[in-house]
């Protein structure tokens, strides 16, 4: 079963590729563009301001839904592995809207899953939804 589920937008920030928000139910969720390119500058913006939402004790959650034609470049992608980036990650869900998205994400899991933290892929984002707000502290 799948709940439609009703947040409030408490704080949003525009990046040069993505938007981010920080919803009423914990979670942060990043919108990257379509036909944007994530790189090494994106990917430490976008962690500054996971870092500023960290309390230090409560990991967060964190949805994020591609572009269509997204891409991230090496740097960015062997950023977003560092274990030491996904310290306050509680979990990670991304919504995909292709094979390369899926592939390259699948990638990413097989680091994060070393490291403790939940990850996953989903196609629809109410299921992931869902999922973030089932995964307890």
């Amino acid at each position: 079963m799948i709940l439609t589920n009703k947040y409030t937008v408490i704080e949003s920030h525009r990046y040069r590729s993505c938007n981010i928000e920080l919803w009423d139910d914990g979670i942060i969720f990043i919108k990257l563009d379509d036909n944007s390119e994530i790189n090494l500058k994106d990917s430490i913006e976008h962690h500054a301001f996971l870092k500023t939402k960290f309390d230090g004790k409560n990991k967060i959650r964190v949805l994020t839904e591609s572009g269509r034609y997204t891409t991230i470049t090496k740097e960015a992608r062997e950023f977003s592995t560092q274990p030491e980036i996904n310290l306050m990650t509680l979990a990670s869900a991304v919504v995909i809207k292709s094979l390369a998205h899926r592939i390259v994400i699948n990638f990413i899991i097989s680091f994060t899953r070393k490291q403790n933290i939940k990850m996953r892929i989903f196609d629809n984002k109410e299921e992931a939804i869902e999922w973030l707000l089932s995964i307890k502290q």
